[in-house]
């Protein structure tokens, strides 16, 4: 018997993977994980080793740089 996959709509999304968020910043893979690794304002989460973006507050980030 086969798992069944779950597909989750973004929409649905709490959590953003770099990947995902790569597309709506506009910016390559190294310029995010720059930003995820240096700005402490960036609003991240880590699990394990893994880190998610909190969807939410990436759009209040964003509006914060472009004041």
């Amino acid at each position: 018997m086969k798992a069944k996959e779950i597909q989750v709509d973004l929409q649905e999304k709490l959590l953003l993977t770099p990947e995902e968020t790569m597309p709506i910043l506009g910016v390559a893979r190294n310029t995010m994980y720059e930003v995820l690794l240096k700005d402490d304002t960036f609003p991240k989460i880590s699990i394990g080793r893994r880190y998610y973006i909190n969807k939410d507050k990436l759009q209040a980030w964003i509006d914060s740089k472009c004041q």
